[in-house]
């Protein structure tokens, strides 16, 4: 007996720590990340995509804002 619906995942993306897959019979991607395992739309693979590269991004300026901030502490510290 076949199954009416094949669930073939397609490997999108991988690295040491996450995999990306798609499956194309229920038109879902699943992001398994150590032991989290999330499935979603496809649709909203892309706007997830934007979603954390706006955080990264977010991110990035917080902690060029933090280290300029504290090297600013430093040399404060640092008179003759």
């Amino acid at each position: 007996m076949t199954p009416k619906n094949r669930h073939t995942r397609i490997l999108l993306a991988k690295n040491e720590r996450a995999t990306i897959a798609f499956c194309a019979a229920c038109d879902v991607v699943e992001l398994e990340i150590g032991a989290l395992s999330l499935r979603i739309e496809a649709q909203t693979l892309q706007t997830l995509s934007h979603l954390l590269k706006e955080a990264d991004t977010r991110l990035s300026y917080y902690r060029l804002e933090k280290a300029g901030d504290e090297k600013s502490q430093m040399s404060d510290l640092n008179f003759h």
